[in-house]
């Protein structure tokens, strides 16, 4: 098995994200790309790693929030396992198997909690304590992915001429990406590895950046 590439984004250097401290133990089987001081936008800069160049060293493409703690050290089994036995195109942690497009878009408002799949952990009380959000059973095929995480089969999404929609910078890129990738016939789906998230999400559904995006998402994808 090659090394999977992770690929992430920061505001700053990243050197210190909770990303880079999770992979210290993993760094036998990942290969880490650093967008630091990030401006242009997530789904450009991931998908300057969608590229037949990466397939000589890696099979997957991990794209992931730089605040995100891997605490699977089988990740790199995990992944493959999502890929050659469950035939998924597309990995994440959290989705839903049916959305219907309606604001505000976020994808667990525009989906039923009987149609969530997944887990993810997050701090409390200033970190001294854990949660775990648990949306509903996993592994499980998914129309959405939560973008915190989103492994990808390289070879396959290249097949298929799949990116990122660079209409969206930081908000909706995953939903779109998403929804993009069932149009082209590619398998997503939820599969149990074990991160912590340490960010609350969306802060205000009234942020500027964010109704923008929505304006944008929405007349795009509203069916």
């Amino acid at each position: 098995m090659k090394k999977i590439l992770v690929v992430t984004c920061s505001k700053t250097d990243g050197k210190q994200s909770q990303l880079v401290q999770s992979l210290s133990e993993m760094k036998d089987d990942v290969t880490l790309v650093i967008n630091a001081n990030n401006t242009s936008g997530l789904s450009k800069a991931y998908n300057k790693q969608l590229t037949p160049d990466n397939l000589i060293k890696h099979d997957i493409v991990l794209f992931i929030h730089d605040d995100v703690y891997i605490d699977d050290l089988k990740l790199k089994g995990k992944l493959y396992t999502a890929i050659n036995q469950l035939k998924y195109d597309i990995i994440g942690l959290a989705g839903a198997s049916k959305i219907k497009i309606r604001k505000p878009c976020l994808w667990h408002r525009m989906s039923e909690p009987k149609d969530w799949s997944g887990a993810v952990s997050h701090p409390l009380d200033n970190h001294s304590r854990l949660a775990v959000t648990t949306f509903g059973p996993w592994p499980s095929r998914c129309l959405v992915l939560d973008g915190l995480f989103l492994a990808v089969n390289l070879r396959r999404v290249l097949e298929a001429g799949w990116k990122f929609n660079e209409a969206f910078k930081y908000h909706h890129y995953d939903i779109a990406a998403c929804l993009d990738a069932n149009k082209l016939k590619l398998t997503l789906g939820t599969y149990p590895i074990w991160v912590t998230h340490n960010s609350p999400g969306l802060r205000d559904i009234n942020d500027k950046s964010f109704q923008q995006s929505q304006d944008i998402f929405y007349n795009s994808y509203e069916q």
